[in-house]
């Protein structure tokens, strides 16, 4: 696609059994609007959450409390320590619930009341000075009625029932029970026969994550920073061995186009987010055109009517200075308008230094409005916009010396090279209840970036092995991507089967510009003695000047059918057309191709009364190619296919999920050379399809609150990647930066006792074995550990963290080429003060 860049996360039962409270029907209305029949089985499960004080005193009438603002379920039970009394309830009753915290004299009771405000719960005496938690009553309320004045009961059991869990919302902890992203429905993990990883916002937070990739380094299967330290927004992932910097980026999950005709793209800003869902393996069925590691799909911050508001101040080293911002609520007394505000301004320096001692910054603005409208309990209508601004001078292109040197040499000119980006994007979320059997849904989103590179790029090596020559390269991008996505969901039960059914049409267009200028003449640098600042003339000749428009449209069809409460059957379908007109005037290049394929899935899971749920699993990917053959056709998509057999384990009564997963998956119709004589006469560059490569492997996760102040989250990656069917000098050997193993581990703890109420302490480790550089397989790198901690503090309204990436700064290099090396992230310590209200 014209020029190209090199870029490539409960207590067990106790003796007194608590009993399941029973929805009523204004409440049922409520969960079938927001999250069907999911939360409705999640209720079923009774687990009391017990915490037994030392000793059990009589509290005086008045007494001091500092409860930090958090999940709700944590802070009673902080409020039941220091009061020194026992607690117990239902787990049920504070899932998914935030508290805005205590700080102050009171009554013990009077502080129960406090801390439990806008939950819908209140905290009861019961025999031996125990306390427990009941629901407040409910009034019912027919499905269709309207949400105004009259009704005002009706909106605070909404707003109560927004707390819980959905795959769509926030999530308390580090585990995740629900996700959309498989199947574009509230479902299960448990239930879904495919691997997916949830990273919530506690654990970005309790981690200090600073970049999207960042925040996937302790997800199986998923290799990121392939390319180093990226000062420049772009994100490098590979999923199972495949390429995944393109066709795995998702928001909201609509697709965000990040490899445009040279630098182009969408840049994800990690504080706007609410969570972060991985599916490793082929995705095709539910998303159309992608390559076979998966998707990762970003989950955005949205309004809720009980939402924390909170302002944060970062510092840290390479002079970072941030502040953060997200506020939101509601606008109307009815509380049927809300709205939520997200903000970041970044300025900082990077890594990257010149030899001469000149360094580079980076510099964000983000923000991201949004609001949404509940005319009624069975409709819910969002629109969502947002901003971003990028722009830094880092150019992470370290020289290779003609002896292979790895230098610190860059091609680069301080005094040249720039990348300034401007993106927005505005959309709507729809979602309507016709009635318990039938919902619509429409998601949209319309968005553009433009993005301008001022480079000077490294050439070659005259023969004195010292001197570079260079070639500076201006460039103006731009991209318009306009998505659309709707489905008409059906729950449905036919005999002992029950059936959610969706029905789905999308629409993908992408159009994109570029012009790019090149120079002839550009000074030279002697790589072993650089001169920086030199007078680079601008750019004169027309390199690119292309236009670029791809159009799909997809129809897919899905059922997941429960059986007998056990067995879930999962089968889908998808017929996809694409199109794709590509001009480019100096390149001679006008092409047009129109490419259709179907993709599959099918699976089948085993639910067990223990927690146990074994699975097997088929899918199917599909990725258009513009390569072709010697008469100048077009070749066919090249296609994924996966085996997976897999278990999850999710132990009653415990906030834990547990998977382990071995695949088999196949990339076949990859082009390769042709290298048949009589073709290679009429196109030296003609391909041919029979280029295959195949990734097996295991993958472990463990998500789990190992006790009620102890999180862990442990991966491990086993990856055997290779070019199994190729003309070219790949046949036999693993693809470049894939690393054959990958381990991770990070445990969280946050002391009991009195003296150390408030702190919080979380380390951990990564390991990446040794990579390719090359296709031949001709030199590696080897691997490299890496070790990341943190520290918090929490009081009242108030949150003080520091983190530490790559704590023992670990000097390694990520890749490297011909001509460059790309170091890895060094070691990088951020301080933050929040407030939260």
């Amino acid at each position: 696609m014209g020029i190209r860049k090199n870029r490539s996360k409960q207590c067990k039962n106790s003796a007194q059994n608590i009993s399941t409270w029973r929805l009523t029907q204004r409440s049922r209305a409520i969960h079938t609007m927001f999250y069907g029949l999911a939360t409705l089985a999640s209720m079923t499960v009774v687990a009391p959450f017990v915490y037994a004080a030392d000793t059990v005193q009589v509290q005086p009438a008045l007494k001091h409390y500092d409860v930090p603002a958090g999940p709700l379920a944590t802070r009673l039970n902080d409020l039941a320590r220091a009061a020194g009394v026992l607690l117990s309830f239902d787990p049920a009753l504070a899932e998914g619930k935030r508290t805005n915290g205590i700080s102050g004299d009171y009554a013990l009771s009077d502080a129960f009341a406090k801390l439990l405000t806008g939950s819908n719960v209140e905290a009861v005496a019961i025999s031996g000075g125990r306390y427990t938690l009941k629901t407040l009553p409910i009034a019912s309320i027919p499905r269709g009625a309207e949400l105004n004045a009259t009704t005002l009961p009706e909106v605070r059991v909404s707003a109560t029932t927004s707390n819980k869990e959905t795959a769509y919302g926030p999530v308390t902890g580090y585990v995740a029970k629900r996700s959309a992203t498989a199947t574009k429905t509230d479902t299960p993990i448990i239930e879904i026969p495919q691997s997916i990883s949830v990273i919530t916002r506690d654990e970005l937070d309790d981690r200090g994550v600073q970049g999207m990739t960042e925040a996937l380094r302790y997800v199986p299967g998923v290799v990121v920073d392939n390319f180093g330290y990226e000062p420049r927004g772009f994100e490098y992932i590979l999923m199972r061995g495949f390429n995944g910097t393109n066709s795995a980026n998702f928001r909201d999950s609509l697709h965000q186009l990040t490899e445009g005709l040279f630098y182009a793209s969408f840049i994800s800003e990690p504080y706007g987010v609410e969570r972060i869902e991985v599916m490793r393996g082929p995705s095709s069925i539910m998303f159309g055109k992608g390559d076979a590691g998966g998707v990762v799909n970003r989950v955005s911050k949205l309004p809720s009517r009980d939402a924390l508001r909170e302002i944060e101040v970062r510092v840290g080293n390479f002079n970072r200075k941030q502040v953060n911002v997200d506020v939101g609520g509601t606008l109307n007394e009815d509380r049927t308008l809300l709205y939520r505000i997200v903000g970041v301004g970044l300025d900082a320096d990077t890594q990257v230094k010149y030899p001469n001692g000149q360094g580079t910054s980076l510099d964000r603005q983000y923000l991201a409005p949004s609001l949404t409208w509940h005319p009624s309990v069975d409709t819910s209508i969002t629109l969502l916009a947002d901003v971003l601004k990028n722009t830094s001078n880092a150019s992470p292109f370290f020289l290779v010396a003609p002896n292979g040197v790895l230098t610190r040499t860059m091609a680069a000119d301080p005094g040249v090279v720039k990348y300034r980006q401007s993106q927005g994007s505005i959309g709507y979320k729809v979602e309507h209840h016709f009635n318990d059997t039938w919902t619509i849904r429409q998601n949209f989103r319309h968005a553009q970036t433009s993005v301008k590179v001022r480079e000077v790029n490294a050439v070659d090596y005259l023969e004195d092995g010292k001197t570079l020559l260079r070639s500076a390269t201006f460039s103006n991008e731009r991209v318009k991507q306009t998505l659309i996505d709707t489905q008409l969901q059906a729950k449905l039960r036919t005999g002992m089967a029950e059936h959610t059914m969706l029905f789905g049409i999308d629409a993908n267009r992408a159009d994109l510009t570029l012009n790019a200028l090149v120079s002839a003449v550009t000074p030279t640098l002697n790589v072993f003695s650089p001169i920086y600042n030199q007078t680079i003339p601008n750019p004169d000749i027309l390199a690119a000047d292309g236009k670029q428009r791809v159009q799909q449209v997809g129809f897919y069809l899905q059922d997941q059918v429960k059986f007998n409460q056990r067995w879930i059957l999962t089968l889908g379908g998808r017929q996809d057309r694409v199109k794709t007109v590509h001009n480019d005037v100096p390149q001679g290049i006008a092409e047009t191709s129109t490419q259709s394929a179907f993709s599959g899935r099918a699976g089948l899971t085993y639910l067990a009364s223990n927690g146990l749920a074994p699975y097997v699993s088929y899918a199917e990917s599909f990725v258009p190619q513009v390569a072709s053959t010697f008469d100048g056709r077009l070749l066919d998509p090249s296609r994924g296919r996966q085996y997976e057999i897999g278990i999850k384990y999710q132990p009653k009564n415990s906030n834990s999920l547990y998977t382990a997963a071995i695949f088999d998956l196949t990339k076949t119709n990859v082009a390769t050379p042709d290298l048949n004589p009589e073709h290679l006469v009429l196109n030296p560059f003609a391909s041919i399809q029979t280029g295959a490569i195949r990734s097996r492997g295991l993958e472990l996760e463990a998500r789990t609150e190992l006790t009620r102040n102890l999180n862990a989250i442990g991966a491990f990656t086993y990856n055997d990647v290779e070019v199994t069917k190729s003309n070219d000098i790949d046949l036999d050997k693993v693809p470049p930066r894939v690393p054959k193993t990958t381990a991770s581990f990070w445990l969280d703890y946050k002391p009991s006792e009195p003296a150390w109420q408030g702190f919080g302490f979380g380390s951990g480790v990564r390991y990446t074995a040794s990579r390719f550089n090359d296709p031949t397989n001709s030199s590696s790198l080897p691997s490299f550990t890496l070790f990341d901690a943190g520290a918090r503090y929490e009081s009242g309204h108030w949150r003080y963290a520091l983190n530490a990436a790559n704590l023992f700064n670990k000097q390694y290099t990520s890749t490297q080429n011909t001509f460059t090396h790309f170091l890895g992230t060094q070691r990088t310590i951020i301080a933050s003060v929040k407030y939260r209200w």
